[in-house]
């Protein structure tokens, strides 16, 4: 990807999807993004939060939506000034609107209930699986459930904020999220939005796991506190043959998607096979 006259261009040349929000006013200060703010919808469907985002209505916007599956779409070019950040502060900053580009991830956020009956605020379930119990960097003490973000959805939100960090010269420090600038108000993108990992998938860097895959990496461990289910096969429509623990190490047998098959690996010996999503897997 890349900018072009402040248009996201994709990989094969031409611009992503346009729907201009009306829920803006005037120019970036100084005519350009002098920061990257990540926000999740609280929602389902990117669908619906581009149509609440380009009503009048909404009062708020943001200059792309990212869907769960990787699709992009803007609704403003990246000089102007969309309403995403609302009251906030960053370095002396006051009100972050007139100064960044606003990402919105298409992402239910936190969840109330636990194991086995998670729930989005609207009251729909949640698998377990696509959650991750922790506590937020500004509530240390409390512990909820956060839905997780699809790796396409994170590669896709790289690759535009790579594109943008190039094209207005932004450093790793300055992409922010919506709970830095509006920490008492705001809670997005939450604990399951892994910001260091997805730094080093924007500027390249060498330690970011992703240089080398399973195969150059042999041995992983799980990164859930709330532990991830090993299944009977790839997909949360499978039974759970087992819970593995946070710490948890494990071999990666096969790779043929997001959903990987592995052996659980205990004191060296490589025992229960299955599958689990990868999203929750790091080099051990």
């Amino acid at each position: 990807m890349k900018v072009r006259n402040h248009r996201l261009i994709g990989g094969d040349g031409s611009a992503v999807p346009l729907k201009q929000t009306p829920n803006r006013s005037g120019k970036l200060v100084g005519g350009a993004p002098k920061y990257l703010v990540i926000h999740y919808t609280a929602a389902g469907a990117a669908s619906g939060s581009i149509r609440h985002l380009t009503s009048k209505a909404a009062r708020a916007s943001a200059h792309l939506v990212i869907g769960r599956d990787g699709d992009v779409t803007q609704l403003g070019r990246f000089d102007e000034k969309l309403w995403h950040a609302g009251t906030s502060r960053w370095k002396g900053i006051l009100g972050l609107n007139g100064h960044s580009v606003g990402i919105e991830l298409a992402n239910w956020g936190k969840l109330s209930g636990g194991s086995g009956g998670w729930k989005t605020w609207t009251g729909g379930a949640v698998d377990d699986d696509l959650v991750v119990a922790a506590a937020h960097k500004n509530a240390p003490d409390v512990i909820r459930g956060w839905e997780i973000y699809p790796e396409a959805q994170v590669r896709a939100c790289a690759d535009a904020a790579r594109a943008i960090c190039e094209a207005y010269g932004l450093r790793p420090a300055d992409i922010i999220g919506h709970d830095d600038i509006s920490p008492g108000r705001k809670s997005d993108p939450g604990p399951a939005w892994d910001m260091e990992r997805f730094r080093s998938l924007v500027f390249g860097r060498a330690d970011d796991g992703d240089a080398a895959g399973p195969e150059d990496e042999p041995r992983w461990q799980v990164r859930s506190a709330s532990g991830l289910n090993l299944r009977d096969g790839p997909g949360t429509e499978n039974g759970i043959i087992k819970l593995l623990d946070d710490g948890t190490e494990v071999a990666v047998v096969e790779q043929p998607g997001t959903w990987w098959m592995v052996a659980e690996v205990v004191e060296g010996v490589e025992r229960d096979t299955g599958w689990v999503h990868s999203r929750w897997l790091q080099p051990a």
